[in-house]
């Protein structure tokens, strides 16, 4: 269809459904029934008379809501289109298909070899995204993950492949960009057991390699010793005010 001005790059001219909507000059939020990704993606007319985005109105609940300024009055008429879709929605589970990926993510990575002689491990052409990702086979058959380990770019197996055995490496895996986390991001909870060693923790807290323990002389968060746990402190200790210590095991202060 033709469109006066430059036609929106994305979506389409949706009408908002407002038969919902109950103007009390109190009611100030009312829902979309989409989401909108821009507040200037809507047109809102009331009483025939055009608002102004932001002034007027605003966007919130990820766009699925419109907040007036001024709360309309019983009788007001309202009318509002958006135009175009929202380039922020999130994409669907299982809705991106083949053609939409580039061609560097159809394409597996691949390496074969035929063995001069007898070897247990091949360095291979390619560094894997993961064990998990790879399609092992030799002379044809292909290997169970527990047949064979992976290093960098090193696999290696049980047992020696023999001279003039053909092996095929084909990495099925997505590779991706290596996120940095931001500082301070990352929680106790995305932590593996026993990832955190002594050399990693503050000097205050860590344990040293001689027979002694150091803790401060401030408790300045709240603890609770569970009933299978035991505790104890090396004192004077204060306290900070609003911490509390909760002792459902065994707590010893020195």
């Amino acid at each position: 269809m033709a469109y006066i001005g430059r036609a929106p790059n994305i979506g389409e001219f949706k009408k908002v459904d407002v038969s919902s909507w109950t103007f009390n000059a109190s009611n100030v939020s009312f829902p979309l029934g989409h989401q909108v990704g821009d507040v200037n993606q809507l047109i809102v007319s009331l009483n025939a008379v055009i608002q102004e985005p932001t002034k007027d109105y605003v966007l919130q609940a990820g766009g699925n809501n419109l907040v007036f300024t001024t709360a309309p009055d019983s009788g007001d008429s309202c009318f509002a289109i958006s135009i175009g879709g929202n380039a922020g929605d999130a994409v669907g589970t299982g809705s991106i298909t083949e053609d939409k990926l580039a061609a560097n993510l159809k394409t597996f990575s691949e390496f074969t070899r035929t063995f001069l002689g007898e070897s247990d491990s091949c360095t291979i052409s390619f560094t894997p995204s993961s064990k998990g990702a790879l399609l092992v086979s030799i002379d044809g058959v292909v290997q169970a993950q527990n047949n064979f380990t992976l290093s960098g770019d090193t696999i290696s197996f049980d047992s020696a492949l023999d001279s003039n055995s053909v092996l095929r490496v084909v990495d099925l895996g997505i590779k991706s960009a290596v996120f940095v986390p931001v500082d301070g991001s990352v929680t106790s909870g995305k932590l593996a057991d026993f990832a955190v060693k002594s050399s990693n923790l503050d000097s205050s807290i860590a344990i040293n390699s001689m027979p002694m323990r150091i803790n401060t002389q401030n408790v300045t968060s709240s603890i609770t010793i569970d009933s299978n746990k035991n505790a104890s402190l090396i004192g004077p200790i204060t306290i900070d005010s609003g911490v509390s210590i909760t002792v459902n095991g065994n707590f010893t202060v020195i």
